[in-house]
This record gives C-alpha cells, sequence and structure tokens, in this order.
C-alpha cells in the first residue's frame, strides 16, 4: 500500500458533448494491478469503432528483460526534437500551445 505501479492518462475530444476520440496512455512498472487493468506486455494497441471497426495490438521487438534500457528510446523523441524551439522561444513559462508542432527529424 502507499505505492504507485501504474499511471493512466486519457484524452477526449467531445463533439456535442459526446465522445468521438478517445487516447488513452497506460504507463505501468507491473500488469498485476489491482483493480486489475486490461493491459498489454509491451507496445500500442489501436481500437477503431463505427462502420468498419478495427482492433490492431503492436508489440515492441525487444525482450522484456531490455525494455528498461530501451524504453526511454520510445518516450523521448518527443521532447528530445522539442530541444531547437524550446531555446527559440522567448523567456518564460511555455506550453505545448506556444510550440509549433514537433515532427521527428529523421535526417
Amino acid at each position: 500500500m502507499g505505492t504507485v505501479a501504474a499511471q493512466r492518462i486519457t484524452v477526449s475530444v467531445l463533439r456535442r458533448g459526446q465522445p468521438l476520440l478517445r487516447f488513452r496512455a497506460n504507463w505501468h512498472c507491473t500488469t498485476a494491478l489491482d483493480p486489475a487493468w486490461d493491459l498489454r506486455a509491451t507496445g500500442r494497441h489501436v481500437s477503431v469503432g463505427g462502420g468498419a471497426p478495427l482492433d490492431v495490438d503492436l508489440r515492441f521487438r525487444v525482450p522484456l528483460d531490455r525494455m528498461a534500457a530501451m524504453s526511454p528510446l520510445h518516450i523521448a523523441n518527443r521532447a528530445e526534437n522539442a530541444v531547437p524551439f524550446v531555446c527559440a522561444a522567448a523567456p518564460g513559462i511555455r506550453y505545448t500551445a506556444d510550440l509549433p508542432q514537433i515532427v521527428a527529424d529523421l535526417g
């Protein structure tokens, strides 16, 4: 008791007060949560409803025992690519909305 094993972040887009689109990020140290969450060991899960429903799982090709060493490569890209824009910004507190869209620099 008193420890955190996971966190869930949900962002919903509403249209006329009803959910239209939802993004959910689950960051977890273990899948043995109480109460249990529907979690995969690694990767991404995409679910699309509507007239042509789709359910896709994408898994990282990294063994679980190497995931801790590899996962920073998966999550730091946006912050790393934002460095030039943050350095060029005027002094003060900046929010994500104050910066241009950050896209991967694949060059």
